[in-house]
């Protein structure tokens, strides 16, 4: 077998089916067996794995000669392991489907469109960056925060308003939609105190996560976790990015 692509969300059948359409012997499994993690030229997988299996048995399991594709850091070494975590083109891909995805979500779940909406983002990385150009180019009022001056520069030349994490309470109460991208508590329950209650509030990061949506949620606010929006979202635009980026790591797709 070339390809065991495990497990996942929905882009990890439409990997597998892209590598069948380059001519590969390419299986999508959730429960592998031994037989097939010890056959398989190349295995794709999520870290953690989002199957019946553990890293720790995928490794032990997989052949010596094994080429492991991986989709998020392992946290140790292996000299099998490719992370495609590390592929800058994947990341920012992938960030600007999450951004699509989530201002998906937000017009799914909101009653007015995001023109001339207060639109705030908390957190400057890729997904941030992302979120601003589709919701200024949509004429949304965008707001940024971020604790680095450097960041609100840049998010004002992209056509945003910006403030100093530390000072967002003073705008909190006119954001109608607010975005959370970065990886931190910070907005737990002192200062969603602040937040309008007809706000729409929604996560983007990973854990620890960065919004108390209990304490959201007490205050009557709609507010919730949006995860693996590029699986979900648009899982075959994710599965050519995964594509894309195993052929930049040395994959064979010819």
């Amino acid at each position: 077998m070339d390809y065991l692509v495990l497990g996942g969300d929905a882009r990890m059948p439409a990997l597998a089916a892209l590598l069948r359409g380059e001519g590969r012997a390419a299986l999508h499994a959730t429960r592998p067996s031994a037989e097939q993690l010890a056959a398989a030229r190349n295995i794709v997988v999520n870290c953690p794995p989002k199957c019946d299996i553990t890293m720790e048995e995928l490794l032990a399991l997989a052949s010596p000669e094994a080429k492991i594709w991986l989709c998020g850091p392992m946290g140790r070494e292996d000299p099998r392991v490719v992370d495609l975590w590390k592929d800058e083109a994947l990341q920012a891909e992938n960030a600007w489907l999450t951004a699509e995805g989530a201002v998906s979500a937000a017009m799914r779940n909101g009653d007015r469109c995001l023109r001339g909406m207060r639109c705030m983002i908390v957190g400057w990385g890729r997904i941030g960056r992302a979120l601003t150009e589709i919701l200024v180019a949509l004429g949304a009022r965008v707001t940024v925060a971020s604790r680095q001056a450097s960041h609100r520069h840049r998010a004002i030349e992209r056509g945003a308003e910006a403030v100093a994490t530390d000072s967002m309470n003073a705008i909190l109460p006119a954001a109608e939609l607010l975005f959370n991208t970065a990886p931190a508590m910070v907005l737990d329950e002192g200062r969603l105190q602040y937040m309008n209650r007809a706000a729409m509030v929604i996560d983007l990061a990973s854990l620890p996560y960065g919004i108390d949506l209990r304490a959201a949620w007490a205050l009557g606010i709609r507010a919730w976790r949006e995860p693996g929006l590029p699986g979900r979202y648009c899982p075959e635009s994710a599965a050519e990015a995964l594509f894309d980026a195993m052929g930049r790591g040395g994959a064979e797709h010819d």
